[in-house]
């Protein structure tokens, strides 16, 4: 990869904050893998995108912004430095009482935004572990017919030897 020589390959990228510049660097001329040891494996180079990506980085979130943005990923969607197939789906489940929470695939460090509703889960940890006694009356019925079992047999054992 540090060479250029892979003509297709797969690699991801976890964004660390959820804005397009997160993504469009990736693309940069100027983080080219083989030129500069930057995060562009593809080693994409358009002076044009180039230009838009400089003035788009640090820009506020304006109209403009959001206009550059657009003429970017059409002329990435021109050129095609990349094959775009892949759309991940994932599925969870949670609790009722686990509040603020909306996975997605960009952020992992949503743990701080989570809130516990500890009344309706204390309620629902009643329901669910209430006692089942019924086994443990079953075994203690089942040991003592077995102890009854035993103290026949040895006293019947006991009147025989005495005989």
């Amino acid at each position: 990869m540090r060479g250029g020589n892979a003509q297709i390959f797969v690699w991801g990228w976890n964004a660390d904050y959820p804005d397009p510049e997160n993504f469009f660097f990736l693309l940069y001329g100027g983080n080219s893998k083989v030129k500069f040891g930057g995060e562009n494996a593809s080693n994409y180079q358009n002076p044009e995108f180039d230009r838009l990506f400089e003035v788009m980085r640090n820009m506020d979130n304006i109209d403009q912004r959001f206009h550059i943005i657009q003429q970017m990923q059409e002329q990435v969607r021109h050129d095609a430095p990349w094959i775009f197939g892949l759309h991940p789906k994932k599925f969870s489940l949670f609790h009722n009482w686990y509040k603020n929470i909306k996975p997605h695939v960009i952020a992992n460090n949503t743990l701080k935004y989570l809130r516990i509703d500890a009344v309706s889960r204390e309620q629902q940890r009643q329901a669910w572990n209430s006692p089942v006694l019924w086994p443990l009356l079953l075994c203690s019925l089942l040991i003592l017919m077995l102890v009854c079992f035993m103290v026949i047999a040895i006293r019947k054992q006991t009147r025989n030897s005495l005989q």
